[in-house]
């Protein structure tokens, strides 16, 4: 006998092809359009406990001074730099002069409150080849420290999502790309 209808279910819409490579600059860039997200709806996060797990694969070129790195990870439209930050990883050293080199990313986010001051808590973290991200500084903990959940109005009708981006602090033209994504119904 159950104790109840837990499940697993990857939300379409599901990329049949790597998304479009994003050039990265000093704001933060939207990884994903939102159209590869699924709509959520006001009541998604419609209990305490309710959980969304997102995890992503791509690659990563850098250039001659890429600087730093930094993934934050926002509750908005999905447009670059827009919306509430759930949490940021820590700002790590990119290595220079790198092509085509994988990352992983997987984070989950949990309902800790309801209604228009509601909370989202975000965790997980993120792996880089360690060509591009010095395996010393692996893996990148997401948030970087003091988690803590982030009052936001879950009652809205805004199509809002999860979105994972991220910044560079260097002036070369770095790129980054999700070859592959889920986005998954905890319960």
């Amino acid at each position: 006998m159950a104790d109840g209808l837990f499940y697993w279910d990857t939300r379409t819409p599901n990329p049949g092809a790597a998304i479009a490579s994003v050039a990265l600059s000093t704001t933060d860039l939207a990884l994903y359009p939102s159209t590869f997200f699924p709509y959520l709806g006001p009541n998604y996060f419609g209990y305490i406990g309710k959980k969304l797990r997102i995890q992503l694969f791509g690659q990563i070129t850098t250039a001659a001074t890429p600087g730093n790195g930094t993934f934050d990870i926002y509750w908005g439209t999905g447009a670059n730099a827009n919306g509430t930050i759930l949490a940021s990883s820590a700002t790590v050293a990119l290595t220079a002069s790198q092509t085509n080199l994988s990352w992983s990313l997987d984070v989950v986010v949990a309902c800790r409150a309801l209604g228009t001051s509601g909370s989202l808590l975000l965790t997980g973290s993120a792996l880089f080849n360690n060509a591009v991200i010095a395996n010393t500084l692996q893996p990148l903990m997401i948030p970087a420290s003091a988690a803590a959940a982030v009052t936001v109005d879950l009652t809205n009708t805004a199509p809002n999502i999860v979105s994972v981006q991220f910044k560079r602090s260097g002036s070369t033209a770095e790129t980054m790309q999700v070859l592959d994504m889920h986005v998954i119904a905890m319960n």
